[in-house]
């Protein structure tokens, strides 16, 4: 074999293996958020006052669950629920805004871009109304058994889940 062939046959090889390479990185990024993760921390940023709340309190309640097969079920709720006695949960008049202040859900399918580390949700249904029927788009990043999920800076909203056993 001719010098000039090798060299373009290694670099062909090599081309081949840095793409299979490549791919399987995305797949394993990809397959490492199957599993169901535990809220821990919910976060948004008030740019007018500039300060870090907490709108479902220091401890909020939730799962969020990715399958192999692309499905999202994601559930949360306030450390605190909404004080209603048993016997008055379907007369009390109360806002659709004082539901989701305290316990919010969403499902449907999701998609990874690896290169990116962007979530895209495939809102189907759930409590958050504006949100069916359309994408919504997330940066990620994950450490081990912890996933952050928010903007793409992580300067106005955040999330914070461990994977669970």
């Amino acid at each position: 074999m001719k010098k000039g062939h090798f060299h373009i046959l290694w670099t062909i090889v090599s081309v081949i293996a840095c793409s299979d390479y490549k791919d399987k990185a995305i797949e394993r990024k990809s397959n490492a958020l199957v599993g169901t993760w535990r809220l821990i921390e919910y976060t948004d940023y008030d740019t007018v006052h500039h300060i870090w709340t907490y709108p479902y309190g220091a401890h909020p309640k939730g799962f969020f669950t990715y399958t192999s097969n692309g499905i999202v079920n994601l559930n949360g709720s306030a450390e605190t629920p909404l004080n209603i006695p048993s016997d008055s949960e379907y007369t009390k008049p109360i806002t659709l805004g004082a539901i989701l202040d305290n316990a919010w859900g969403y499902f449907g399918t999701y998609s990874i871009d690896s290169i990116n580390s962007i979530l895209t949700h495939h809102v189907k249904g759930g409590s958050v109304i504006s949100y069916i029927g359309t994408d919504q788009h997330r940066q990620f990043i994950l450490k081990g058994d912890s996933l952050f999920i928010g903007d793409p800076t992580f300067n106005l909203g955040k999330r914070v889940l461990v994977r669970e056993k």
